[in-house]
């Protein structure tokens, strides 16, 4: 089966928060302000915001989908550091649902998934999983990374990049007033992200519409219970253990 590099997909178009000690585009898009102080900061102060209130995360709901490599990748899963995840990727329209609970991560790919990631032995791991919930190896790089959200945060707050900031317009996300910052690299290009201006300044959105890696992420649900059950054990299969 293919090595998926799913979670570096997603993670590459979020990178908003990267290198906030950099050089700072602070110019104002020219749209309608709020009247909280927070948007009068410089572009590079909200940024800076932004990373500590993603940083401090217990859970958090991402959403979206990307274009990598001209293949499309959505997903729609609730992640917690506690290791505890539930939803949702697809690749290329051929899904697999996710769960992590009580220290073990699980994946079920639907036969499409499969056929399209598997292989020559597609078909066999088909009748071997027989619609089990697969169990994800440790240390996985593939969909075991979705379930770690402190590999996600780490990405978002990396600090290696000296990227500029632009502050745009202020709109609303999801019924949330957001302020816009255009966040641009060398390396690749630039990104949008939305910043929550009222209360804790959490990351609302992700947008790249340049370069590889194209598409929108939301984050939503900060802080919210993951409702996870493992599944019973005679609906699970280690892969693994079958090929020994």
């Amino acid at each position: 089966m293919k090595t998926l590099t799913l979670a570096a997909a997603v993670l590459g178009a979020a990178t908003l928060l990267t290198g906030c000690g950099g050089d700072d585009d602070s110019g104002n898009g020219g749209g309608s302000k709020s009247s909280s102080s927070f948007t009068d900061q410089s572009g590079a102060e909200i940024a800076e915001a932004a990373k500590d209130a993603m940083a401090g995360l217990e859970s958090v709901r991402v959403s979206g989908s990307i274009s990598s490599d001209g293949e499309e990748i959505a997903l729609d899963l609730a992640v917690s550091t506690a290791g505890e995840c539930a939803g949702s990727v697809s690749v290329g329209g051929a899904s697999a649902e996710l769960l992590g609970a009580d220290g073990t991560a699980w994946f079920k790919p639907s036969d499409e998934f499969w056929l399209a990631q598997g292989g020559e032995q597609a078909q066999t791991i088909i009748d071997l999983v027989a619609g089990r919930w697969v169990v994800m190896p440790a240390g996985d790089e593939g969909f075991g990374e979705f379930c770690d959200l402190d590999s996600l945060l780490e990405e978002l707050v990396d600090n290696d990049e000296e990227n500029t900031y632009e502050k745009g317009d202020v709109s609303e996300i999801d019924g949330t007033e957001a302020i816009a910052i255009t966040n641009t690299d060398g390396e690749d290009g630039p990104s949008v992200g939305h910043v929550q201006v009222e209360g804790d300044h959490y990351l609302l959105k992700m947008e790249r519409t340049e370069g590889d890696d194209q598409g929108a992420i939301t984050f939503s649900d900060f802080d919210a219970e993951v409702p996870v059950e493992a599944p019973a054990a005679e609906d699970t299969v280690d892969l693994d253990e079958l090929g020994s």
